[in-house]
C-alpha cells in the first residue's frame, strides 16, 4: 500500500510539474514558431559596447518592440525586435522552450522586409550589389530610401577614456523606380525629378512649407504620394 500510495503521489506531482511549465511557455516564441529555420536562422546577438558609453547602438533605443517580419514571402508576425544601426542587425528577442531570454541576429540571406516603432524597412540591394537595410517611405513607383547609422567615438574630453555613440543619422535617398539616388536638401531632391514634374514639386514644398531634411514621416508619405499622382497624368 504504501508502494502504491507513493506512485500515486509522484504521478501527481508530474501532472502538475507539467502543467506549469505549460503555462509558462504559452507566450513563448518557441512554442509558436516551433523552431522555424526561417526564422532562426542567424547567430545570437553578442554586442556589448565598452563599459560606461553613453547611448546606444539601436534605432532609437534599448527597447524590444512588437514587430513583424518577413522572410521568403513567410510573414512573422509579434516578434520583439530592435534595430542596431551601429553593426546592421536586426535582434530578435524572444524565449527557449525553457523560458530562457534569447537574443539572436535575424539572418539577412532570406530576410525581406521588417516593421517594428511605426517604421517599414526593406532589405535592398543597391547599385555595387551590395545589400541594405533602408527605411522605406511610400508604397509607389518612387519612394522615399532611408538609410540609418551611428558612429561609437571616444569622448572629446582630455584624459577621458568614455565612449559614446553618436545621435542616429539618416541618408536620404529616392527611389526613382530604377535608381537609388541621394538628396542633401530640397534643392537636390527636386533635382533628381523630370524637368516636366520639379516645377510642381518645388510648389508643394512651399505650399506645404516642407524642409526634407527634417520632415516627419507622415508628412514624406503624403509628399511622396503627391509625387507618384504626377506621373500618372
Amino acid at each position: 500500500m504504501k508502494f502504491l500510495f507513493r506512485l500515486i503521489l509522484l504521478f501527481l506531482f508530474l501532472i502538475s510539474a507539467s502543467g506549469v511549465t505549460a503555462q509558462q511557455n504559452i507566450f513563448n516564441t518557441d512554442e509558436i514558431y516551433g523552431s522555424d529555420p526561417l526564422l532562426y536562422n542567424g547567430r545570437y546577438y553578442s554586442f556589448f559596447p565598452p563599459l560606461n558609453t553613453e547611448g546606444n547602438q539601436y534605432l532609437k533605443d534599448s527597447r524590444f518592440e512588437a514587430g513583424s517580419v518577413t522572410i521568403r514571402g513567410v510573414t512573422y508576425p509579434s516578434l520583439l525586435l530592435n534595430y542596431d544601426i551601429f553593426n546592421q542587425h536586426l535582434v530578435m528577442q524572444y524565449k527557449n522552450n525553457i523560458g530562457a531570454a534569447n537574443l539572436v541576429i535575424l539572418s539577412q540571406a532570406w530576410l525581406e522586409t521588417f516593421s517594428f516603432a511605426g517604421k517599414d524597412f526593406e532589405l535592398i540591394s543597391t547599385q555595387d550589389t551590395l545589400k541594405r537595410i533602408f527605411q522605406v517611405i511610400g508604397t509607389g513607383s518612387k519612394r522615399i530610401f532611408y538609410y540609418w547609422t551611428k558612429d561609437l567615438k571616444m569622448d572629446s574630453f582630455y584624459g577621458s577614456k568614455k565612449h559614446a555613440f553618436s545621435v542616429a543619422r539618416k541618408e536620404m535617398n529616392l527611389f526613382t523606380g530604377k535608381q537609388i539616388l541621394k538628396y542633401r536638401n530640397n534643392k537636390s531632391f527636386i533635382y533628381l525629378f523630370d524637368p516636366q514634374t520639379r516645377i510642381a514639386v518645388k510648389e508643394y514644398l512651399r505650399m506645404h512649407k516642407i524642409n526634407v531634411k527634417k520632415a516627419a514621416d507622415q508628412t514624406m508619405t503624403e509628399l511622396i504620394y503627391y509625387c507618384n499622382t504626377l506621373y500618372e497624368k
